[in-house]
């Protein structure tokens, strides 16, 4: 039960950093197609990506994202407790 317990936080956090990955594309005035000429990335693909379709997205395809809105992906490593 705990591997699924950490798949489901992961999910999570990389649900809250779509979701303000699309709040920073809406607040710049992006559109997919813009988002598609500045990362490559196809239209259909991004649109899943913000809505929650593509499961598990790379570090990359975050990043590239991130940059095309004006935003820097960090990731930072704590303790757990």
């Amino acid at each position: 039960m705990p591997h699924v317990l950490e798949q489901r936080r992961a999910a999570v956090v990389i649900g809250e950093i779509l979701q303000e990955l699309r709040a920073a594309r809406e607040t710049r005035g992006l559109s997919l197609a813009d988002i598609h000429e500045q990362t490559g990335m196809d239209r259909s693909a991004v649109s899943r990506l913000e809505n929650g379709q593509r499961e598990n997205p790379t570090i990359e395809t975050l990043v590239r994202y991130a940059e095309a809105v004006g935003k820097r992906l960090v990731i930072t490593l704590i303790d757990a407790d």
